[in-house]
């Protein structure tokens, strides 16, 4: 006999004794536990009180008939299969209960054969829904389960976000406060130009914005309008100090301040692209600039801004030995040698944004 804990339980509805006495014996005989109800007003009381894996039901019924009985069990026990009695041939009814979810039907009076085969199918019928409400539950518990660790996950790199966004913040201003040391250092070199760095610092980057850079590249931009002039600290100061014209030896010396700063920023680390714009901001848009005669977009965009911004800032600018010159006559002259010393839609950017009033 199977353990009175594992048995599958049947509840049987049905006013008549005698088919109520049958269907007992024969699933008693095959290992059943057997509920019985004779219906009526109690009978949803009843099923609510009882554990049971299939009902059978009879379809006629006083008081409560067939059809009500399915409906209740349908909406409040979806995974137990509802097997329908009826001893009428009406095969309407029998259509308006397969409808209203009865798993199958059996005809009074029936045999025992018929009743085991149904009974058969009911249990399978049953465990698969069964098994698919746990899936259902499984499966719901798994998304929460995911859910919960994504919102945590996103936490956690929203945190890591923010902390490096700090850190390259920090890094940042580090930078810029060792770069502009670096720049007062030159500018203490050079006398003629005091406050010239941090003057190409504003007006580059405020160019570069309406030029429409990239954070990357407005950075580069930043740190190499900076250091343009970074080279000069390997220029003799007599020469860089000089007060009138340099003849040809000095010119070509002068010149090197590119090179050298190039060379100074290559190997120190992020500095590699800062480095290409350093050495080439004194290349004209025509090809002939220096020190490497680079002509047209083969001049960094970078450089080509920088060189804009140092023509104007070296014209608008008082010197030792001479006063700055009006603001028309700098545009007109940028305007001049738009095309051979600068690129001409940066010079159009300059202007049409009013970029010299960020200085």
């Amino acid at each position: 006999m199977e353990d009175e804990g594992l048995k599958r339980t049947i509840f049987i509805i049905d006013d008549e004794e005698p088919i109520r006495k049958v269907l007992n014996t024969h699933l008693a005989k095959e290992g059943y536990s057997v509920i019985q109800s004779h219906g009526g007003a109690g009978v949803f009381e009843a099923l609510r009180a009882a554990s049971f894996d299939i009902l059978i039901c009879d379809i006629r019924m006083p008081e409560v008939d067939g059809i009500q009985v399915l409906a209740h069990v349908r909406e409040n026990y979806p995974t137990v299969p509802v097997i329908m009695l009826t001893g009428l041939t009406d095969v309407a009814t029998v259509i308006e209960v397969m409808k209203k979810g009865a798993f199958d039907y059996l005809m009074k009076p029936m045999k025992k054969e018929d009743l085991l085969v149904v009974i058969g199918r009911a249990f399978v019928h049953r465990d698969l829904l069964v098994r698919n409400k746990e899936l259902e539950i499984e499966n719901r518990e798994y998304q929460m389960f995911l859910e919960q660790k994504v919102r945590e996950r996103t936490r956690e790199l929203n945190t890591k976000a923010l902390e490096l966004q700090k850190a390259n913040t920090l890094l940042k201003t580090r930078n810029i406060q060792f770069i502009n040391v670096l720049a007062e250092t030159i500018e203490a070199k050079d006398h003629h130009t005091s406050g010239h760095c941090n003057r190409m610092r504003h007006l580059c980057v405020e160019l570069g914005k309406a030029a429409g850079l990239s954070a990357d590249d407005l950075e580069t931009l930043e740190y190499a309008s900076l250091l343009h002039d970074l080279g000069k600290i390997g220029i003799n100061e007599s020469v860089l100090n000089k007060q009138g014209p340099l003849d040809e030896a000095e010119c070509l010396h002068i010149k090197e301040h590119t090179e050298i700063g190039e060379k100074i920023l290559k190997d120190v680390p992020l500095m590699s692209g800062v480095a290409e714009v350093v050495v080439a901001h004194h290349e004209n848009f025509d090809g002939t600039g220096y020190p490497r005669g680079l002509k047209g977009d083969g001049i960094p965009l970078c450089a080509r801004i920088i060189a804009v911004v140092d023509l104007y800032d070296a014209m608008i600018s008082d010197r030792p030995y001479r006063k700055g010159l009006p603001l028309e006559s700098v545009i007109e002259e940028m305007k001049r040698v738009s095309g051979t010393q600068l690129d001409p839609s940066i010079v159009d950017t300059f202007v049409s944004h009013n970029i010299y009033l960020f200085g």
